[in-house]
């Protein structure tokens, strides 16, 4: 799947500025929906394939459990883990659908971490395509 060279740019973009807008992330992978790697950062040995493949994962299991419990389409999904905790976030848009997780530490803010990856998300949507 190619991606516009716009949204690529907005992609890393929205990572160097969550990156430093949160502290106790360790890593960022912007993903499409089958799971390749768009853009990602990472801060410690986490392998960015893998991430990219278990965020996509993740998000179809989020999005049937939407659906099959009638609460509708998924927008973010949250897991907690004694040693932190992974955001994920849809980003829908007409051109390519986008999974954004963020995996942080156990000493993230997990509202700002939600709050911050919702609005990055957002502005990866509205990207002119």
């Amino acid at each position: 799947m190619s991606i516009a060279p716009a949204l690529q740019r907005a992609c890393e973009k929205s990572l160097e500025e969550l990156m430093a807008e949160v502290k106790g992330i360790k890593a960022i992978v912007i993903a499409t929906e089958d799971g390749f790697e768009v853009a990602a950062q990472v801060q410690n040995t986490a392998q960015i394939s893998r991430l990219s493949a278990m965020a996509s994962s993740l998000a179809a299991l989020g999005a049937m459990a939407g659906e099959e419990s009638r609460l509708g389409v998924c927008q973010s999904m949250l897991m907690e883990a004694d040693g932190g905790f992974i955001v994920i976030v849809q980003v829908r848009r007409p051109d390519v659908s986008l999974i954004f997780s963020v995996i942080t530490g156990r000493d993230a803010v997990i509202g700002q971490v939600l709050y911050f990856s919702k609005r990055a998300a957002q502005s990866l949507q509205d990207v002119a395509a």
